[in-house]
């Protein structure tokens, strides 16, 4: 590592820790208060944070001026750090909770009642890691796809916890993207989630998201048409300081009928997913925390 970007790392665990030792001494109203000097100098002296999320904003308020567009920024910076202290509340604080609303839980125990196993897809939105908090009170267990790195200073709430993890992380970067053990957990019933906003590598359809073209992993669709397990859409809203909502979108089952219209079939499902994250992001705007052109990925 070169000695910038170890400083660099230095620093941003320096600056968690900070927050821990706030969440200790001043709770979590404290560690909020100190998100606004943070946040707004960040904003006041930093244009590459307006220029990753300019893609977005353009498309979300097109009607919006420079100066508007910059409390956009603010309050998606502010949402995404009050996301980052409730990870960290949770996990080192003994008795932190939040109260939640789990809006089509009992669609979620119908269709895993079926033994078809599910892929449970999401996004980067509001205070998603609840949902993995959630999911262990689903009667199977859970295993969460995602890229896990155990040295980032940005901890998971449950990395910080001590004790056991309610779910098994399949880490996207061992070999065939972890696909193979996806696959495994669905043949015997079991839950796997999928971030659906993200594209990385490998196949993707070309759809329409907030009126422009973008291309949205098809994973998901394929993992679940191979195993023949269905697809549940479920996004996260923070909706007060200790409070969330999880709601469950759409359920259904991806089908290969033949190898001609499997890219449409793709291109459908895609639709789908990208029709609900739309609708959620009007309800609200400022809880997507994809801080790079997602349109030109």
């Amino acid at each position: 590592m070169s000695p910038k970007k170890n400083l660099g790392s230095r620093l941003e665990a320096l600056g968690h820790w900070f927050f821990y030792m706030t969440l200790r001494l001043f709770g979590l109203r404290g560690a909020y208060l100190l998100l606004w000097p943070v946040i707004f100098s960040y904003v006041a002296c930093s244009g590459k944070i307006h220029r990753q999320t300019a893609p977005y904003f353009s498309r979300r308020f097109p009607e919006h001026g420079p100066w508007q567009r910059k409390a956009d920024t603010f309050f998606n910076l502010m949402n995404f750090g009050r996301v980052l202290v409730d990870r960290a509340w949770l996990g080192t604080c003994a008795n932190a909770a939040l109260t939640g609303n789990f809006i089509g839980y009992d669609a979620l125990l119908e269709t895993l009642a079926q033994g078809k196993g599910l892929v449970l897809l999401t996004a980067h939105i509001g205070n998603w890691q609840t949902a993995l908090a959630n999911l262990e009170t689903l009667p199977v267990k859970v295993h969460a796809l995602m890229q896990y790195d155990m040295a980032a200073a940005a901890k998971h709430y449950f990395d910080l916890q001590k004790k056991a993890r309610a779910f098994e992380i399949i880490d996207v970067d061992s070999p065939f993207g972890g696909m193979i053990e996806a696959a495994a957990a669905l043949q015997k019933g079991e839950v796997v989630t999928i971030m659906g906003d993200r594209y990385l590598k490998g196949p993707a359809s070309t759809v329409d998201f907030f009126g422009s073209a973008v291309r949205i992993p098809d994973a998901a669709y394929i993992l679940a048409a191979t195993t023949q397990a269905p697809v549940a859409i479920i996004l996260a809203a923070k909706t007060g300081m200790k409070d969330y909502e999880l709601k469950v979108w759409d359920i259904f089952t991806p089908v290969f009928q033949s190898r001609e219209d499997r890219p449409a079939m793709l291109r459908d499902c895609c639709r789908r997913f990208t029709g609900i994250l739309e609708k959620h992001l009007r309800k609200h705007p400022y809880q997507w925390y994809n801080f790079f052109d997602f349109w030109q990925q």
